[in-house]
């Protein structure tokens, strides 16, 4: 039995560039960037002090990861305006555990003792008084996609993936799976991420991850990290087409199991998750590649070589970019908002450019969008999401015409 197509009635997201994605897209077909000084807490001393944040007053709450992924999903959701019976409506999100503020973090470690071991007895005694700091939901990194369902009145299957950089990629591809294997009808899928904080920013540092130059070039010969970002982007997907303009033609996913945090040297990973997409898809070749492109030394140049193993001399055709210049890596909403990026050339036939991109360096030689949006007509594109652990999650969106 053929498995039923599954289409794309409506997607939404919430950005440093715009309050929504008209909004966003708008600024970075101009060639906009987020990259600035961070704002939310002092990072005087901090490996990095520039970040790509959400500034609105409604996402300045304990746990932004929620506040932000409800902003977009809830949008998302009105927007495809579909009926569906409860039990046959999923839920798919792609996020990590949220984090307390730092002064409790601080508070808590304090509380511990200050000595080599765990001093229970004054942990006991001053921990208590900070338990009214906590909302439980912080802590869980389910408590997004439970409340995305309570909103939205889903009591179908509801998961959480949490896979670094390939997290939301990896929800929208098992959402796509489970409409097609007819565990639901309607699912609303994606992810958030929201990571501009001291211990994220810390951890990413002491990987060296970040930019010294405090600079988001993906594929350019200066670049030397990436900036931290946060957003969140949401799709709402079904078996039924209605008045669907885009297709999810295609799913594949991979692992490297080779190194926590740095990719397959090969690309072989990679190499096999595009591969499975484009198969599922049935399609030989793409018009364009909304790349993972994150601005590192190492993941770019693996990248692009595994593109041309992949697509073969296809890969000198096909538009080029990375939305990370603009947004900065926004880890477990990155696959997610590359997507957004991905369905807009398709919808739109505009390629988004790669923001910060001046100079190619050899090793990532393609044909690059830089400067402003390209006009152009895309009847299939690939979206690309690598992570740390080797998991990589890749999707083609089609046009439905």
């Amino acid at each position: 039995m053929t498995a039923p197509s599954v289409w794309l009635r409506a997607f939404e997201a919430v950005t440093p560039l715009g309050d929504t994605w008209a909004a966003t897209a708008a600024a970075l077909a101009a060639g906009k960037s987020a990259v600035a000084p961070i704002a939310a807490f002092d990072c005087a001393g901090f490996p990095s002090t520039v970040a790509c944040e959400i500034a609105a007053p409604w996402a300045k709450v304990a746990d932004r990861r929620r506040a932000i992924a409800l902003h977009a999903a809830e949008r998302a959701w009105q927007a495809a305006a579909l009926t569906a019976a409860p039990e046959r409506i999923g839920v798919f999100v792609g996020a990590e555990s949220g984090r307390a503020e730092f002064a409790t973090v601080r508070a808590l470690a304090l509380a511990a003792g200050s000595g080599p071991a765990f001093d229970h007895g004054a942990f006991a005694r001053f921990a208590p008084a900070l338990a009214a700091r906590f909302d439980a939901g912080v802590a869980s990194p389910a408590a997004v996609a439970a409340s995305i369902a309570g909103r939205v009145g889903a009591l179908g299957p509801c998961e959480t993936f949490s896979l670094a950089c390939a997290s939301s990629s990896a929800a929208i591809v098992e959402a796509v799976r489970a409409l097609r294997g007819g565990e639901c009808d309607v699912a609303v899928c994606g992810g958030v991420g929201a990571d501009v904080d001291p211990l994220m920013l810390t951890g990413f540092g002491l990987l060296g991850m970040l930019s010294s130059r405090g600079a988001s070039c993906p594929f350019d010969i200066r670049r030397d990290g990436m900036v931290v970002g946060e957003g969140a982007a949401f799709f709402v997907l079904a078996i039924e087409r209605g008045p669907a303009m885009v297709e999810m033609a295609g799913v594949g996913r991979s692992l490297d199991a080779g190194h926590l945090t740095a990719p397959d040297p090969q690309g072989a990973g990679a190499v096999r998750a595009m591969r499975a997409a484009l198969a599922d898809a049935g399609e030989v070749s793409v018009d364009c590649v909304q790349a993972h492109g994150t601005s590192t030394p190492l993941n770019d140049g693996i990248e692009i070589a595994a593109l041309r193993q992949v697509l073969g001399e296809a890969a000198e055709q096909a538009y080029v970019s990375s939305v990370k210049g603009a947004l900065g890596h926004w880890i477990a909403g990155a696959g997610a908002i590359g997507l957004c990026c991905a369905v807009h050339a398709v919808v739109a036939a505009e390629v988004l450019p790669t923001a910060g991109l001046r100079d190619v360096a050899p090793e990532c030689k393609a044909r690059h969008v830089v400067g402003t949006a390209v006009r152009a007509p895309i009847r299939t594109a690939l979206a690309n999401a690598f992570a740390f652990g080797g998991a990589n999650s890749c999707v083609v969106v089609r046009s439905a015409a």
